[in-house]
């Protein structure tokens, strides 16, 4: 199981989460996303809005990143228990089954979250950049969208959920 995370910011300091969007992706396929738009309770610098279009109105009376935790964690729970029941066929064991977390530009993504969050992420944060970077050194760039163009893959750069299933299916193609 490949979980593929996508954050965006409203400025330029460390937290300033105001999206969220992960995407499941098992046997190749996206199974299960989610996306959450989040007040990061700061100033939207409009350079930022003008790159995924998110602004103060938005995520007006929407929860931070840390209210909305617990939701995202029970989210990621039940996707884990859902998927993970053993089918026939299943070579590996259901409960033996890695969960891979992935990110493009993983360190961004872990800073903002990391800072946003006021603590570590319980979980490893893998690079789908250094991934591409391997397995397709021949491309010219590395950036998301040049990887799922080259892959196939639909992208709406800079929406959150969009951006996290890119990259959930780029690490399953790595």
């Amino acid at each position: 199981m490949i979980i593929g995370v996508d954050v965006e910011t409203a400025n330029s300091n460390a937290g300033s989460v105001c999206a969220l969007g992960i995407a499941i992706v098992q046997r190749g396929a996206v199974v299960r996303d989610a996306h959450w738009l989040l007040n990061p309770g700061g100033s939207f610098d409009p350079r930022f809005t003008k790159i995924h279009g998110i602004n103060a109105l938005r995520v007006r009376g929407k929860p931070s990143i840390r209210t909305a935790w617990a939701e995202i964690v029970t989210f990621l729970e039940q996707a884990k228990s859902d998927l993970a029941q053993p089918r026939l066929f299943d070579f590996v064991p259901a409960d033996e089954a890695p969960v891979v977390f992935v990110a493009h530009n993983a360190p961004f993504d872990r800073v903002q979250l990391e800072a946003a969050l006021g603590e570590a992420l319980p979980f490893h944060l893998e690079c789908t950049v250094t991934m591409a970077r391997k397995s397709f050194p021949d491309l010219p760039r590395h950036n998301l969208a040049a990887v799922a163009a080259h892959l196939g893959i639909p992208l709406k750069h800079h929406d959150a959920r969009s951006d996290a299933r890119a990259c959930a299916l780029i690490a399953s193609r790595c």
